[in-house]
């Protein structure tokens, strides 16, 4: 009896501990398309190349991960292959997985099983050729895997040490801050000096004093890591505030502060910035000013569109609300940025702040608004609040809103290219090759007919 209650006491460490990995990787967030059925799956994550849907990792046996054994388990996480041997696409980042230890994985494994079992199967990816041949990913696996585990620096502080492998690996920060290189992975040149997550543009968080967060105290990083929210520097959007939603709220003080004892020591890397982000705090203009109308359905106001949708949240300085659940829209990262993605993302999709420290969600205007109106309102409250020197137009808008942008388009129509490209390459390569196969098995033939007749 003793024996089993250690048992079951083990397994129910074992659990626990991976509860609280799978939270630091934010399985939740991307295996969750309905909050009501978690770790199901069918989430739709948006990449250049096309919308790839998460998998069920609940423990159903027909659609989940019910089958796998710790061995294949380990594989998936590791290194991206299903149960049946094929290939999965790096929108799971198990290029930063690879270096996960064997013991956390079965953690999160055991964690996962204990969960209830829920039958949802996957929808189809949506990819056009050729990204819809799951072959290119050996090729991409090729350059961009590194397998092995997280080994730690002698040289450096536990902290550090356990702030490496939060943001490295378990918490795959990489997987959105860091560009991507020639071959769609991870540029190791560029570590952290920003990137993607669909059409959201993930800042520069490398030590740079203005693309990065080089202007940032300690205390700032921690409480922006933890809340999401830090009044005149950044208020977290998009897929950032759902990780400090499902994710980071819920890490100890302890690996917090790990995570920017190791940011703090990221090379710093420079962007396309003028100044820091977080500094841009404009005067009022009026209504009619730098960006208040643009092209679409007819003359768009901005400024009464803010008016009439902005304004009781935000106020009419934006300076939001004084108990901070709406955040000033002065000295806010999202309108200082040097692009506009991020501002028309937030007006087409909202924010899911999940209330953490108070913070309020905002309401998606995607089928509210009209591209036109979209692009007034973007340029209307950065040109009052933010960079004036942003400028979106309607039809940039309506790209975003399809889910592209004009670089992302140009990276996609360059892949095919080379894709297809290489594989007329190889085909021409090999039809040469057959063809001098052939013509020296003729002449062969010919030969020993001649010696035949002698």
């Amino acid at each position: 009896m003793a024996s089993l209650t250690l048992c079951t006491q083990l397994w129910a460490n074992e659990i626990q501990k991976g509860e609280y990995l799978a939270r630091a990787a934010d399985c939740v967030g991307c295996h969750t398309s309905n909050p009501s059925r978690p770790f199901a799956g069918g989430y739709r994550v948006p990449t250049p190349f096309g919308d790839v849907y998460s998998t069920n990792i609940t423990p159903d046996p027909d659609t989940g991960i019910g089958r796998y054994s710790a061995d294949e388990f380990v594989r998936a996480v590791q290194k991206g292959i299903r149960r049946d041997g094929a290939d999965l696409y790096p929108a799971m980042p198990y290029d930063s997985f690879a270096a996960m230890s064997r013991e956390d994985v079965l953690a999160v494994r055991a964690f996962l099983l204990a969960q209830p079992p829920i039958s949802q199967p996957r929808p189809q990816n949506i990819l056009p050729f050729p990204f819809n041949q799951r072959w290119i990913l050996v090729l991409w696996k090729l350059a961009n895997l590194r397998t092995g585990n997280f080994t730690p620096d002698p040289s450096r502080t536990a902290g550090w040490n356990r702030g490496a492998y939060l943001v490295e690996v378990l918490g795959h920060c990489g997987a959105c801050h860091t560009p991507r290189n020639t071959t769609f992975g991870m540029d190791e040149n560029r570590k952290l000096a920003g990137g993607t997550a669909g059409i959201w543009q993930a800042f520069n968080i490398t030590g740079d004093k203005i693309a990065g967060v080089g202007g940032w105290s300690d205390d700032e990083l921690f409480r922006f890591l933890k809340t999401g929210a830090v009044p005149g520097k950044a208020y977290a959007g998009g897929p950032m505030a759902e990780t400090v939603m499902n994710s980071l709220q819920h890490l100890s003080d302890e690996d917090i502060h790990a995570i920017v004892a190791y940011l703090r020591d990221v090379p710093a890397q420079p962007g396309d910035e003028r100044q820091p982000r977080f500094s841009w705090g404009n005067a009022p203009v009026t209504a009619g000013g730098a960006g208040a109308k643009t092209q679409g359905s007819g003359s768009i106001d901005g400024d009464t569109l803010y008016r009439s949708l902005c304004s009781g949240c935000h106020g009419m300085k934006g300076r939001g609300s004084p108990d901070g659940s709406y955040p000033s829209l002065i000295h806010n990262t999202a309108l200082g940025a040097a692009t506009p993605e991020n501002v028309v993302m937030t007006i087409l999709e909202g924010i899911k702040a999940g209330d953490v420290a108070g913070r309020k969600s905002m309401a998606a205007f995607s089928g509210w608004l009209d591209d036109g109106q979209v692009a007034a309102l973007a340029n209307y409250v950065t040109a009052r609040f933010g960079n004036p020197d942003l400028s979106v137009t309607a039809a940039d808008v309506r790209q975003m809103r399809a889910g592209s942008t004009t670089s992302q388009t140009i990276m996609v129509l360059t892949a095919q290219s080379l894709v297809v490209g290489g594989a007329v390459l190889m085909l021409g390569l090999l039809l040469l090759l057959a063809r001098r196969l052939h013509r020296g098995m003729t002449s062969a033939r010919l030969m020993f007919a001649h010696r035949d007749r002698r």
